[in-house]
């Protein structure tokens, strides 16, 4: 009887656990985070190929009818930016207003008549000229700082059509690195109502950038588009709440079966550490990706592989190396369910002091879509 008794308590102890711990959701994740709540009716495309990314980037600038947005790390002086910029530059002349943002820090390196590691080509002096004579309008953020960065992606078209995530602007994903290899990375298209929320901060950007502020009316939301429900992810730092941190840390929360991640620089905060300690010493599957090396110096490539190392040493939690590569990409997935796409890695730069931005959404297809990509670069052999 007494067995008996003790075998019903347990039961029901795991029961109640269980059922107090609900399947995560954007509901509860706005509600944990005080993130705003999840928009709805949005279509996603998670493009992980950078010809295709810039391919339909290029098609939706040139079918602009009245403005265009875009806001990036990095732009370099070679084909695919050569390309955008003057796909740009065609839709000024028609009238459509074009605004771009770029990194000063990012873009330092390529604004010199010096070379760098790379072997790519910097801007030449008077390079943006004629682009800004079309009436291209182009702005540097935080122009000859260092700290904090911009370090957004976001191409923003007539309110109806955004593309964010990994990708900066640069012939480097298609022709990979010398001396590092490959470049992957992962980027998306969204369409629907919530590409309108992409526009205030644009706008929020372009003013702390310089005295000619934006005056471009808010477009309305678009229609319907899909069944995605996502929460846009706009960061600075430790400086706003719910800050990176914070919002990693939710998400390694919420999961109760998985989590699969790449982050292209892998220098996690004690936070960082913490939350996916914990989640792998509660039973969470944890997974991570990256590649053999980065665009970072080889002593850096070091500390970056030492820390996942050690991390891989914890019980449920493995570790992937593709040799022959970077893996540039920020994308987390949870339960094979929720997943976030953006320009937020983990490392103290995106976590401590940097403009990010990522999107959260929820979408088993795009979740699946995302387990058989990180498959089929965590065994490229099979």
């Amino acid at each position: 009887m007494v067995l008996k008794r003790l075998f019903i308590a347990v039961f029901l102890f795991c029961f109640i656990s269980t059922a107090a711990q609900p399947p995560a959701s954007l509901s509860l994740y706005a509600e944990r985070t005080g993130c705003r709540p999840a928009i709805e009716g949005n279509r996603v495309e998670i493009i992980d190929d950078a010809n295709d990314f810039y391919e339909e980037m290029i098609e939706s600038i040139r079918s602009a009818e009245s403005f265009i947005f875009m806001e990036y790390y990095i732009f370099r002086d070679d084909t695919v930016s050569t390309s955008i910029l003057d796909a740009l530059a065609e839709r000024a002349k028609e009238g459509v207003r074009t605004f771009v943002i770029l990194d000063y820090y990012g873009c330092s390196q390529h604004l010199e008549e010096k070379g760098n590691r790379f072997n790519t080509r910097p801007f030449r002096r008077g390079f943006l000229q004629p682009y800004i004579d079309s009436g291209v309008d182009i702005v540097f953020y935080n122009k000859g700082g260092i700290l904090p960065r911009n370090h957004r992606k976001l191409t923003l078209v007539d309110g109806k059509v955004a593309y964010t995530g990994g990708m900066n602007v640069t012939d480097l994903y298609i022709n990979g690195i010398a001396g590092v290899g490959k470049f992957w990375d992962m980027s998306m298209r969204i369409e629907g109502p919530a590409v309108q929320s992409f526009f205030a901060g644009f706008v929020r950007m372009w003013n702390s950038c310089g005295d000619q502020p934006l005056t471009i009316p808010v477009p309305e939301a678009p229609a319907p588009a899909g069944d995605v429900p996502l929460i846009i992810l706009e960061t600075q730092g430790a400086a706003i709440h719910p800050n990176p941190e914070e919002l990693f840390t939710a998400l390694f929360e919420t999961a109760q079966h998985s989590i699969r991640f790449i982050s292209g620089y892998f220098n996690p905060t004690p936070a960082i550490v913490k939350g996916l300690k914990e989640a792998a010493r509660r039973g969470i599957d944890v997974q991570m990706l990256m590649g053999s090396s980065t665009d970072m110096p080889p002593v850096i490539d070091k500390v970056l592989m030492r820390r996942a190392v050690s991390l891989s040493k914890e019980d449920n939690f493995t570790l992937y190396t593709q040799p022959g590569g970077f893996h540039h990409e920020k994308v987390v997935s949870i339960d094979g369910h929720l997943i976030l796409v953006g320009s937020l890695n983990m490392d103290r730069f995106s976590l401590k002091t940097n403009h990010e931005m990522g999107v959260l959404m929820e979408s088993a297809e795009l979740a699946a879509a995302f387990d058989a990509y990180f498959d089929a670069h965590a065994h490229p052999d099979i």
